[in-house]
């Protein structure tokens, strides 16, 4: 495997991962952790972030015929504040982005635009799914 260091910032890679769950290529997604029916995945992040003041994320994408992992972490520290790293796993590829400081209030706010960009990903790929159920029963 072959690691690449960017030298861009970790929000290169969450717009990477934007325009990923936006786009009409989507055929799969998985996030670890996975929410149970009824859970919301940001209230499940927001949670490990304040009980223990980490937060690691890994999504699992099929977007057309490339399979992309992304792997993002946020910690916070309420002597030193909060930063922000990951990384994308593409092929044999290893994308790492350069960690960058964050604020509450800027983890809140991605977590609530994430949030609402893995529920509309989510109502595609299910919509998609009943039509394909659909189309089989005709």
């Amino acid at each position: 495997m072959k690691v690449v260091r960017t030298g861009m910032p970790v929000i290169q890679l969450l717009e990477e991962l934007r325009k990923d769950l936006q786009s009409p290529e989507l055929q799969y997604m998985q996030r670890i952790p996975a929410p149970r029916p009824g859970e919301r995945y940001r209230d499940i992040v927001a949670e490990l972030f304040t009980k223990y003041g980490i937060a690691a994320v890994y999504i699992w994408l099929r977007v057309g015929s490339r399979e992309k992992r992304y792997a993002v972490v946020a910690r916070y520290d309420w002597a030193a504040g909060g930063f922000a790293e990951g990384w994308i796993v593409e092929g044999d590829e290893v994308r790492v982005y350069e960690p960058i400081g964050v604020s509450l209030s800027q983890f809140g706010s991605t977590l609530e635009e994430f949030g609402d960009l893995f529920w509309r990903a989510e109502n595609l790929l299910a919509s998609r799914k009943v039509e394909e159920a659909e189309k089989e029963k005709d």
